[in-house]
């Protein structure tokens, strides 16, 4: 099913390709070789990926193309040979990227399949929002740029996809270097974006107080999750729910990674890219020589253009507002010189990004007018408050509660410990203090900026408050780091006897590890049920599947089996081991991805769900075949249609290969065959 040694490999392939470039432009942009190698994972993902991709639309996607496009990077590093490199004393601490390369392990373990002993499969729930790991395979088997849309396609045709892919882009590389499957590049990748997003942190933390204990402080508090459990141990689970809206996607680095890595990968581009036009700010004023501003504008570019083609919500809409607040705060801070020519820069890295992401945003354009619905956002408090508060009250009360309430609770150990680890820094002074304070005073604009992003706006493109819930992330980052700084600050001052601030720091953070223990542990463990032994038995019946059908035809599957395996229903026994197209993947797939208004993805689950039931009628069949383009079609012994099979009893399928008992596989017959052949 998951090759435990194919996700190693991936993980060491990942390493290697955006590690290596990132770890030798980081290098020449830091100044210190070793705390480079904690910002290498973020930089090389977030400039190698959307490189390739720029290639892999001209040439296709192959391997010369994704290791033509790191090479790139690394000579690009070479416009930072003159830059003087020195090591930090104290020195950045390798066990950092140790704890950060464990800590990972929790998002990677939720994308692992759990085999019981009576060898059912168990699934952890966060793997409900991977089943778009059919994306990968699609790109790492057909290689073709943009990517056929795996899920829909009008009459067959190969469709295009407008969902921000480029987190997908980067671990369909992965499967393509290392021959894995979609599945296991997922897992790998998931792995790394964590990695980077955490190696981002202590890095940042190492930045702003060199030192040991800052990074790994601050790793300790981006571990730290919801107050929420130990909250309602204390005042009763139903007088919570009373008093605060349920938990929702807005939460930690580690329960965000589980779920949705490819935002935690734009939320780290997004971070890195202020990083970038920082250093901008300070090679205009210093350096009239054009070639290394020229090469940051570069690298900027690459850094936005990554954020928004792997979140539309991080890297588009919360980056567009956060991060021009802070390109403004680094162009008014500090001497005149250089004002001009940083903001040149800066308009040319937002012209090349927006020449980069051209393609996904025009793809993005036409799907949303296609789908309807109106604005994809719009103004909307965050809901805060329960129902104990009366309605009326509570909508005047949720912003406020938003900032005084929700945050703290969601996130204790970094809020206020942030919030004051930047008040030290934008207070210091000293050698060196104004460069790290122009950093850290756009580095908070960001955090601030998105915030009120998340408080403020609401997406309504999907089901979800999906901006509201993953705009936070780049806050996350810097208030993670910004803690580590307060913490180390409080731990030096308990050195001196001043131990309140530390001990209070410490149980913010305990308050929070309860949360995080029972993500690690459901995403080890998974949740059992009782269709696991019929998913085990899946990879025999999709390897039955692609033996018998070619990989640009699309198969009908019951968008409805093995429901049970995920907490909301969804195709995923095709999502992630058939490695080919559906013709219709269900209509929680199809609001992602496929370009059609609500009416018709009602309708088309309808017609599936008939079909899959046993109750097709002729007309539904044609349907099938000629409006969706079905070239296959899989019916399994938990179908409906199994006992009142449509496929067999109509002209336009014939029988392919049957396990008896268990599947049957049909292909479309060929038109003006005889009914013999048939």
């Amino acid at each position: 099913m998951i090759s435990t040694a194919n996700v190693v490999l991936c993980g060491i392939a990942a390493l290697l390709l955006w590690g290596g470039p990132g770890w030798l432009l980081a290098r020449g942009l830091t100044g210190d070789r070793w705390a480079a190698l904690a910002l290498a994972p973020a930089l090389g993902w977030a400039t190698q990926t959307p490189a390739a991709l720029a290639g892999g639309l001209l040439l296709g996607l192959s391997v010369p193309v994704i290791l033509g496009a790191a090479a790139a990077l690394c000579l690009c590093a070479q416009a930072f040979r003159g830059e003087e490199v020195r090591d930090e004393t104290p020195g950045f601490p390798p066990l950092a990227l140790l704890l950060a390369a464990a800590l990972a392990l929790v998002p990677a373990l939720a994308v692992l399949p759990k085999t019981g002993a009576d060898g059912a499969i168990a699934l952890a729930a966060p793997l409900y929002d991977h089943a778009k790991i059919t994306l990968i395979d699609e790109m790492a088997r057909a290689s073709t740029l943009p990517p056929a849309n795996p899920v829909y396609g009008a009459a067959g045709e190969p469709g295009v996809i407008a969902y921000y892919y480029l987190w997908h882009f980067g671990a369909a590389e992965l499967a393509r270097l290392t021959g894995a499957t979609g599945w296991e590049a997922d897992a790998a990748a998931s792995w790394f974006s964590a990695f980077a997003a955490l190696g981002l942190v202590a890095g940042l933390a190492f930045r702003f107080r060199p030192g040991t204990a800052a990074p790994l402080l601050a790793l300790l508090a981006a571990a730290a999750g919801s107050l929420r459990p130990v909250a309602s141990a204390f005042l009763g689970p139903e007088r919570m729910d009373r008093l605060l809206e349920p938990a929702t996607g807005l939460a930690g680095l580690l329960y965000q990674a589980s779920w949705s890595p490819h935002h935690v990968a734009s939320a780290s581009a997004v971070v890195m890219a202020v990083l970038l036009m920082a250093r901008m700010r300070a090679q205009a004023g210093r350096h009239p020589e054009p070639r290394p501003l020229a090469v940051l504008v570069v690298l900027t570019a690459l850094v936005a253009a990554a954020a928004f083609q792997s979140s539309l919500w991080v890297g588009g809409v919360a980056f567009a507002l956060g991060g021009a607040a802070a390109a403004l705060v680094l162009a008014l801070c500090g001497p005149r010189e250089g004002r001009g020519r940083f903001l040149a820069a800066t308009f040319a890295a937002a012209i090349l990004a927006g020449v980069l992401v051209a393609p996904l945003l025009h793809a993005q354009i036409e799907a949303a007018a296609l789908r309807g619905g109106g604005a994809p956002v719009r103004v909307a408090a965050f809901p805060v408050l329960g129902p104990l508060v009366p309605d009326g009250l509570r909508a005047a009360l949720d912003l406020p509660a938003f900032w005084l309430v929700l945050l703290p609770t969601e996130f204790p150990a970094i809020v206020l410990a942030g919030a004051a680890g930047l008040a030290l820094v934008l207070g210091a002074r000293g050698r060196d203090g104004s460069g790290r304070r122009a950093s850290a005073g756009a580095l908070a604009v960001l955090a601030l900026g998105v915030l009120a992003v998340s408080a403020l706006l609401r997406s309504t493109a999907g089901e979800n408050n999906d901006l509201g819930w993953r705009a936070v992330l780049p806050a996350v980052l810097v208030l993670s780091a910004f803690a580590g700084v307060a913490l180390a600050a409080a731990l030096a001052a308990a050195a001196q006897g001043r131990r309140a601030a530390l001990v209070a720091a410490l149980a913010l953070i305990a308050i929070g590890l309860p949360d995080a223990f029972e993500l690690a542990r459901g995403n080890a463990v998974g949740e059992a049920g009782s269709q696991g032994r019929v998913f085990a038995d899946d990879p025999e019946l999709w390897n039955a599947v692609r033996r018998e059908v070619a990989p640009d035809i699309r198969v009908a599957s019951n968008p409805g089996r093995l429901e049970r395996l995920t907490p909301w229903p969804v195709n995923i026994s095709w999502a992630l081991l058939s490695r080919r197209r559906s013709c219709f993947a269900g209509k929680e797939m199809a609001l992602a991805f496929a370009p059609l208004t609500a009416a018709e993805r009602t309708a088309a689950d309808a017609l599936f769900a008939r079909v899959f039931a046993g109750a097709a009628t002729p007309s539904d069949m044609t349907t099938l075949r000629t409006a969706f383009g079905c070239g296959a079609a899989v019916v399994t012994a938990q179908d409906g249609a199994w006992r009142a099979d449509p496929f067999a009893a109509s002209p336009l399928f014939r029988l392919a290969s049957e396990e008896p008992g268990r599947w049957r596989i049909y292909l479309a017959a060929a038109e003006g065959a005889p009914a013999a052949a048939r």
